[in-house]
């Protein structure tokens, strides 16, 4: 079943873009919710996934770069390929996860962020239906940290006792299943989609 947990809103910003030196993706929905242009085909892209880097070069960015990692491997790449003082742009959430514009700028460069969209948590009442059969479900699926604090609640105030499996895309998305003591818990070894499908299989 996919049962999603958090809806995807798009945020209208307001005034031109200047045109930077790369834009940064720290997510899909950033690449899908922000309006391409084509002044900004030739711009590098440095996207956090690969999953964000195959859209961006299908939304017709012409040099991307994916991390295929989390936020860390991202500023680690950024700072191989860009030179200090260049100017970055970070396309991303209202509430972005990690304080990757305070790395950039640690690291000399010219960034700021622009919001694009916005993560709004599921209401309890709309997974209300799941309660019924939880005993039924034996894996939960979860692919990023606010998702994992959202079903992590909900798991808690249903049935704290519930003893299936979680399996995590990464560290920061398992510790929201800490209170859920019976459960059990396997981590992707790197914080992407194919590590996530092969440690599933292997938990199953």
């Amino acid at each position: 079943m996919l049962v999603p947990v958090l809806r995807i809103e798009p945020v209208v910003t307001a005034g031109p873009l200047a045109v930077p030196n790369a834009l940064v993706f720290t997510s899909l929905q950033g690449v899908r919710t922000h309006r391409f242009l084509p002044t900004l085909s030739s711009v590098p892209v440095f996207a956090v996934g690969e999953r964000s880097a195959q859209f961006a070069r299908s939304r017709g960015y012409r040099t991307v770069f994916s991390a295929d990692g989390n936020v860390s491997d991202l500023r680690r790449l950024i700072r191989k390929t860009m030179s200090p003082g260049s100017e970055l742009l970070h396309l991303s959430a209202r509430q972005p996860a990690g304080d990757l514009l305070g790395m950039l700028r640690e690291d000399g460069f010219i960034a700021r962020r622009r919001c694009v969209y916005e993560a709004v948590e599921a209401n309890a009442k709309d997974l209300e239906w799941l309660a019924g059969g939880l005993h039924q479900i034996d894996i939960i699926l979860v692919h990023s940290p606010r998702a994992g604090r959202c079903v992590g609640r909900w798991l808690y105030e249903q049935d704290a006792h519930w003893k299936g499996k979680v399996v995590c895309i990464s560290a920061a998305a398992a510790s929201a299943f800490d209170f859920i003591p019976e459960s059990r818990v396997a981590i992707a070894a790197r914080p992407n989609e194919r590590e996530l499908m092969s440690v599933l299989q292997d938990f199953a």
